[in-house]
């Protein structure tokens, strides 16, 4: 089959032929409709500090995908062949602390689909049986597919209250923007969204931001944000690991307030612990993946009873032929979820 492979050591991938998979005990064979390119993706194109040192190549690339069941594996009995699935992309032990306490979102031994194993840029893709969600009925490939980033979101919103409280999104990339989604549909007081992109700003408003913050011309960023929020936050959804971001965030923070962190940033953040968190009792939340699969089942029912509408988000969709152009359009940074599609008829 062909694949988008990142063959080697240094920047760069390219369409490329592989062995077909087949589906082991536990498995299932998947048909690729909808995938999505994300920063994981250009880290790896671009072979960052972080790519070189995680992944051994060659590997498929992608992770987040819509698939179609082509085939089942042994001891596999809750899947049908045709059906649709979102696929949680940590591949988890099951084995150890964390797993035998359910906590498989920080499994010490998990695998990355795309990144430790062959991922879902391909014609055919197999991946273990529960990892496969069935989609809702009626969903669009793409926003299948966008469970994953979207269930981040999800996982950073339901660590304490969001309804009634004042909530800023730091960082307006896909993830961000389905949490200003999400803090509108949880019935928030005001959402602020706060990025440096104008693009992605508009679709925060879209996205229901009651009020948008462009740090590229916001002046002093922590006058902006107070201004922006009325009055001081009670929740920040910190999506970008910008450490001026991070500071600044807390600074307009009352008392008693909560901050999730997924952002990851390229440098240390360095933050005045004692006077903006331990002495004002601020709670923060490292967040990483998604809850197995609480959170999975958390967006789906956003996305199934409409009341979060993700297609603001979904901005561009290209053919898999044209891996290099959306790989470009996502490093751009003007967009919001890249979706690729396989070519039907062009892969052969």
């Amino acid at each position: 089959m062909r694949a988008v492979v990142k063959g080697g050591p240094g920047p760069g991938a390219a369409l490329g032929e592989v062995v077909d998979p087949r589906p082991g005990p536990g498995e299932v064979l998947l048909k690729p409709v909808a995938t999505g390119i994300c920063g994981t993706d250009l880290h790896i194109l671009d072979w960052n500090p972080w790519a070189g040192a995680r992944v051994q190549p060659p590997r498929v690339m992608g992770h987040e995908m819509a698939g179609l069941v082509l085939a089942l594996g042994d001891a596999v009995d809750l899947l049908a062949v045709g059906e649709m699935v979102g696929v949680e992309t940590h591949v988890v032990c099951l084995t150890c602390a964390q797993c035998r306490r359910g906590d498989f979102h920080i499994c010490q031994n998990t695998r990355i689909l795309g990144v430790d194993i062959d991922g879902a840029f391909a014609e055919l893709v197999v991946v273990p049986a529960r990892n496969c969600r069935p989609a809702p009925q009626g969903l669009d490939p793409a926003v299948v597919a966008f469970q994953e980033p979207m269930g981040n979101a999800v996982h950073a919103a339901s660590q304490g209250q969001v309804r009634d409280r004042v909530v800023v999104v730091t960082g307006c990339g896909p993830i961000g923007l389905a949490a200003v989604g999400i803090a509108r549909a949880e019935g928030a007081a005001r959402v602020v969204a706060v990025d440096r992109v104008a693009a992605r700003l508009r679709i925060a408003e879209a996205m229901g931001a009651d009020q948008v913050v462009d740090t590229s011309a916001a002046g002093d960023l922590e006058t902006s944000l107070l201004r922006a929020c009325r009055g001081t936050a009670d929740v920040v959804l910190e999506m970008s690991g910008h450490p001026a971001l991070i500071e600044s965030s807390l600074r307009v923070m009352t008392p008693g307030g909560w901050m999730s962190l997924l952002g990851l940033g390229d440098a240390p953040a360095s933050v005045d612990l004692a006077t903006l968190v331990v002495m004002r009792g601020v709670t923060l939340y490292g967040v990483t993946g998604r809850r197995q699969f609480e959170t999975w089942d958390r967006t789906a029912e956003y996305l199934a009873s409409g009341a979060v509408d993700v297609s603001p988000i979904l901005t561009d969709r290209v053919s898999i032929l044209d891996f290099e152009k959306a790989a470009q359009l996502a490093r751009a940074g003007a967009v919001g979820k890249v979706i690729l599609y396989p070519p039907e008829g062009e892969w052969q």
